[in-house]
């Protein structure tokens, strides 16, 4: 499983948990071929984030980028959307290893 690899690699990564409340049973159970999914809350169309990803395949890559909307880029990188950069095509597919929000525009995030 692609996710222990990473973690064992990069420590901070964490597989989510399916049921975050304990105490209430999970209406379903995840199959073991489904891959885990992290929810980002929306960003406004305002704020921007640095985005650091890595890819899935070995040898492990980054590719360090900005948007204002990271679960479209991060689509953009897999091939799911056109658009994504040139130099992420080879990496696919690509997970997400840290994002830094809060910018109020995208000169704030080059400096």
């Amino acid at each position: 499983m692609m996710v222990r690899l990473l973690s064992r690699t990069f420590r901070s990564l964490k597989s989510p948990n399916p049921n975050p409340n304990p105490l209430k049973p999970s209406s379903s159970s995840p199959s073991k071929d489904s891959k885990p999914r992290i929810s980002l809350p929306k960003l406004s169309s305002r704020s921007w984030c640095v985005y650091l990803i890595l890819s899935t395949n070995v040898p492990i890559k980054t590719y360090v980028g900005v948007t204002t909307d990271f679960p479209r880029r991060l689509r953009q990188h897999n091939g799911e959307l056109k658009g994504g950069a040139k130099a992420s095509h080879a990496g696919r597919p690509w997970v997400c290893a840290c994002i830094i929000r809060g910018f109020k525009d995208q000169s704030e995030v080059k400096h």
